[in-house]
Parts: structure tokens; sequence; C-alpha cells
């Protein structure tokens, strides 16, 4: 029956209908027959259904449980919340892993797993599928000073990468010394695609004081804090091309006093570019302002342009702002609980998200496997 279902419809419009449907419905199509289960594992009809599930992403949050180490809650609507559990592939040890996500991108999580006190690993996991994967641990060892996962649509690969400064070994047959550090910030990238790790040296990487990652079409962004001249503090966007595997430096807006203490500025993503919140500390209100990158590259060169596009005043609500989802700005309450709220700088609405965490994420279903296209 699903064969004349398949070659009644002409494969465009095959490929339309069935990339909107979730993840969970498609995996109960593999087994009803062979045509179905050659469109749902095809490459290009995975690209076309995570491309369709971006437009419809959710915010993931993570906490403790009595029964279980973590639970998923997915926040898809203002009053629907739905809890995904680890899965048992997960739990190959006698203790009760302590998990901690380290990033969300193109519909995988990439996780930190604390095994008792000493044994960790890191693994990618796919909540859609329930599919895990663990990453092998590159050969060199590196002091970190940041860490990103990301998604390249362009070359089709997911990448994990870590910056810092590369450790010598104290014999060729021992372990590293941690007091031997090179001087050089290098990076070591993972292609989920290879299922390997290389090396990049590149002369835009920094040292500093590095924030949480922000992916934007698939590159990674971060906020750079370090000492400048006269022990000033400069900030800046390092930036990585994860289809080149290149990085690049942005400056921030000339406008903001980034000498002042009492402001404090976080990057997020927005409708497809890098975004700037501007937060006054220590205000009797929410008020801050919004900046937005124009980037373009032309010939070889990056021009980078910021803009202001709104200012936010008084909130009846205290809330620090640290990202934003479906043209909304997530705050987060400061009012001695982890929890958050919405809000909407259009219809000026504020949406309360009942759920005590500590760090939020964008997620997206994807049928992608956790063990790449090989």
């Amino acid at each position: 029956m699903a064969a004349s279902i398949c070659s009644s419809f002409n494969n465009d419009m095959v490929i339309d209908i069935f990339a909107r449907l979730p993840v969970k419905t498609l995996l109960r199509f593999k087994s009803v027959s062979k045509p179905l289960l050659s469109l749902i594992t095809n490459p290009k009809f995975i690209s076309s259904h995570l491309h369709q599930s971006t437009k419809n992403s959710s915010l993931v949050f993570h906490f403790s449980h009595n029964e279980f180490p973590i639970a998923m809650l997915y926040y898809t609507e203002p009053t629907t919340l739905h809890a995904v559990h680890i899965p048992s592939s997960m739990k190959d040890y006698s203790f009760k892993p302590r998990i901690h996500i380290k990033g969300s991108c193109g519909g995988l999580l990439y996780m930190e797993m604390f095994f008792g006190c000493c044994v960790f690993h890191y693994g990618l996991w796919n909540p859609a599928t329930r599919q895990f994967k663990k990453i092998e641990e590159p050969q060199q060892c590196i002091n970190l000073l940041s860490e990103g996962f990301c998604h390249s649509s362009k070359i089709n690969d997911y990448k994990l990468v870590r910056t810092g400064y590369f450790l010598y070994p104290a014999t060729p047959r021992t372990r590293y010394d941690r007091r031997r550090v090179d001087s050089v910030v290098r990076a070591l990238v993972f292609s989920w695609r290879k299922d390997s790790w290389r090396t990049v040296e590149d002369g835009a990487l920094l040292g500093g004081s590095f924030s949480d990652p922000v992916t934007v079409k698939g590159d990674l962004y971060w906020k750079v804090s370090r000492e400048g001249n006269y022990l000033a503090s400069e900030e800046l966007v390092l930036a990585f091309d994860s289809s080149n595997d290149v990085f690049r430096r942005i400056e921030l807006p000339g406008l903001i006093n980034q000498s002042n203490p009492s402001y404090t500025t976080t990057i997020t993503e927005f409708k497809g570019s890098l975004g700037l919140l501007v937060f006054l500390e220590y205000s009797s209100n929410s008020g801050f302002d919004f900046w937005v990158l124009n980037e373009s590259r032309t010939g070889g060169n990056n021009r980078c342009c910021w803009r202001r596009l709104l200012t936010v005043g008084t909130l009846s609500k205290i809330g620090r702002p640290i990202s934003a989802w479906r043209c909304k700005i997530i705050l987060k309450n400061l009012m001695g609980e982890n929890s958050f709220f919405l809000y909407d700088p259009i219809s000026q609405e504020i949406i309360d998200v009942p759920i005590l965490s500590d760090n939020v994420y964008d997620y997206v279903e994807t049928l992608a496997s956790v063990d790449g296209t090989k």
C-alpha cells in the first residue's frame, strides 16, 4: 500500500509532505515498506526534514530527577511541556551519570557525562531517535579555553571545536605535564562525518575569558573578554567558519561603554544573524538594548556592521536577557528563582516559563544518526 501511495505522487510532493512529519511518526514508517525506508534514510531527505524542523524549534531545559539522572523538557507552546528521559545506553556503569549539556545544534546534543568521581565521557545524543554515541577523546591534551558544537548544512557535518593551549608530554610514553603549556592558542576540531579530530592553527585565535557559544547559520561565535591596555577589559567576538575551519574576529559596537562594569553583554542568535543583548546590572528594571550584526563576505573579505534593533525600557518583571527565541527575548528571573520568562517586543507580552533550571537551549528534531554518514 505504501508503495502505491509513493508512486501516486511525484517525488517532490512526497518529500515535502513527509518532511513536515515528526521524527516519531517517520520512525514508525520505516518498517512499513522498502520505498518508505529508502526515502526516510536518504541523506537529502534528512536534510530537508531538518530544514523544516528549524521552523518549529523548541526550548530545552534539563534538571535533576529522583528516578532519572536527567530529563529533557521541550517547551513548544506557552502551556505545553514534554518530558523525555535519557536512554539506557548511557547508563553503562553502576553509577547514575551526572549529565551536563554543553551544546545543542541541528537536532543533536553534545553532552558531558560523569560517572562517580573520576570517570567521564563525552557523547552525542539524538533525543528524537534516542540514539547515543560516545566521542573518542583526541590524543592531544589541551588546557581548555572554550568549547562549541555546531552543524554546517553546507557540508552536512556536525563539528565539535575546542580551543586552548596544548600540553607537552613529560616523556614520549608518559602522561602530559600540565606545567609545560604551549604559548600559542590552537583548536581541536572533531568532524561527525569523518569521526576524527584535526588540529587547526589560526592567527585569529586568542586567549581570554569565553562566553557560552552561539551558533548562527552553522557557524560558532563566542564573546571573549581579555585584559587590554592599562588593565582595562576589552571584549570582542571570535567566530568559527564551520565549512572551512577558519576563525575570525569581530569588534563589538563602538557605542557600548565596555569599560563600565555595570553593563553586561550577551550574544545570541536572532533570525539568522548574531545578536547582542546589553543589560544594565543592578537596575530597578529589566531595560536592555538589542543589537544585530550585519555581516557580508565578498571576495574573501568580511564586512561587519552593528545596528541597534530596539531599546526595551521598564518591564513589569525583573530579569536578565540571556537569549532570543522565535522573535522573543528569553530573560532569567532575578527574583531569587532559576526560572525564565519570554518577552515579545512587538506585543510587549510577558509569558512565564514555569521551569527551574540553570540553562536553556534551542532544539529541533532530526533524523540524523549520531554515527555520522559512514
